[in-house]
């Protein structure tokens, strides 16, 4: 042990319980414990030096609902966590190569992976500084306007390369967000192993692995499959409102709640409330901490889209060239498709021509033949002349009884005249179609030929 190591040890015996003291060497001597930094249910975090006298972060695969110290070595609480432990370690292995393969200013950097002690560890930057929320505790004031936006950039480009390369973060959080003594800020503690490690052991599954105020709505769903970029956005929109104005949103659960029973979402927008910042920034805050995923921004470069002026008007620029290609592509479909075989196309528009005037024709022969059968229906009764002519020299007696004689008969002709007609005109509006089965004959001329001729008697 160094001297600083046992002078805190035995300043403060008590502080040590599942964590390793000042003074533990680690890697066969590679690294050396200083102090205790953190824990969770997943792991343990340690200030070390390592072989050159430089400080490292050490962090420790610990998940202490299925295991404790034995000395300095791990020890599980049953022999049946075994399975389940080794699926946390590797699953804890497989974080840090994907970490270690991102190379960023903004993004912890990981240097090793070993194992120690019946676990895994894993050695990162140590970064020189304080999270966001001891900046937010210790000098609020430093974080203004102009600083919420700068580091609010700087997030979101460190982001996109976290996304572009496959990774997810999933623990998104003012405590997760160091900003060092330059200013710089960086992602650490991503919490993409301690996700899955829940879904992949039961004894793990009660470990409570969301943030309230954080974490959004889908984080605390069974479904790692909800979980996507849009997720991300909003754990990064709700530090940066803590930023802004003191204080997280509400819990995403109570928001789908209320939302779910059809009551107004708790959060309250911050974009038209709030002074000094530009209404495009607060406005895709606003957008990214929507209840559900589909109604945020898509990335984080749509976010970097919104809230930076010059991308802003790239995008909307980029946006018409995309409008104005597939409209120029419609035409030229268009045009294509319009000079293929043009006497086909020419034929195609004689025949809709030729259908149209047959049916206007059709149209005019049926209006004339409804015209001639009112005519017929409402034909006065002195449409037949009489047949005994009146002559002076004949007794009105005999006239009288002549005419009595011959009405029967003028009312029978009357009505066989009105009947023949009445079939001739059904057959124009029945038989029209089928003339030509008739072989040339016209309908009309067909029912006349066959019209019986009678005469009064």
């Amino acid at each position: 042990m160094t001297q600083s190591a046992l002078h805190h040890h035995a300043e403060h015996p008590e502080a040590f319980g599942d964590e390793l003291p000042p003074g533990t060497t680690l890697c066969f001597g590679q690294y050396e414990i200083v102090r205790f930094l953190n824990s969770g249910g997943f792991g343990i975090t340690y200030l070390a030096l390592d072989s050159l006298g430089r400080k490292v972060v050490i962090k420790e695969c610990f998940p202490g609902a299925m295991c404790h110290r034995a000395g300095r070595h791990l020890s599980l609480r049953s022999p049946s966590y075994e399975m389940d432990f080794e699926r946390v370690v590797e699953l804890f292995e497989r974080e840090a190569r994907a970490l270690a393969q991102l190379q960023h200013p903004s993004i912890v950097g990981v240097h090793q992976i070993f194992k120690d002690n019946g676990t895994a560890y894993m050695a990162l930057d140590f970064v020189p500084g304080s999270d966001l929320l001891q900046v937010l505790e210790e000098t609020p004031r430093r974080l203004g306007p102009v600083e919420v936006r700068r580091i609010t950039t700087v997030l979101l480009d460190a982001l996109a390369y976290v996304h572009r390369n496959g990774i997810l973060h999933r623990d998104i959080s003012p405590d997760n967000i160091l900003l060092s003594s330059d200013g710089n800020p960086v992602l650490i503690d991503f919490g993409a192993a301690r996700e899955d490690a829940t879904r992949a052991s039961r004894i793990l599954s009660r470990v409570q692995t969301v943030k309230d105020g954080y974490s959004p709505q889908e984080f605390y769903l069974a479904s790692k499959g909800a979980q996507e970029v849009p997720s991300d956005l909003y754990a990064l929109a709700a530090t940066i409102h803590h930023l802004i104005t003191g204080a997280p949103p509400p819990n995403s659960t109570l928001r789908l709640a209320a939302v779910a029973e059809g009551s107004a979402d708790p959060y309250e927008p911050i974009r038209g409330r709030v002074d000094g910042y530009d209404p495009h920034f607060l406005g895709a805050i606003d957008r990214c901490l929507s209840v559900f995923a589909r109604d945020r921004l898509k990335s984080a470069e749509a976010w970097l889209d919104e809230i930076d002026e010059t991308r802003r008007r790239r995008a909307q620029a980029l946006r018409v060239e995309e409008d104005e290609e597939i409209e120029r592509r419609i035409s030229q479909l268009v045009s294509e498709n319009s000079d293929v075989e043009p006497g086909a196309t020419s034929a195609r528009a004689a025949r809709v021509a030729q259908s149209a005037q047959a049916r206007a024709a059709e149209a005019t022969r049926k209006a004339a033949a409804e015209r001639d059968y009112w005519a017929i229906l409402n034909e006065a009764v002195d449409d037949v002349e009489p047949t005994v002519e009146e002559d002076e020299g004949v007794d009105p007696a005999i006239l009288a009884a002549a005419e009595a004689a011959a009405a029967p008969a003028r009312r029978d002709l009357r009505l066989k005249r009105r009947l023949s007609m009445l079939v001739l005109l059904w057959g124009i509006f029945l038989v029209g179609p089928f003339a030509s089965l008739l072989g040339g004959t016209q309908p009309g001329r067909a029912f006349v030929a066959t019209e019986p001729v009678e005469s009064a008697p």
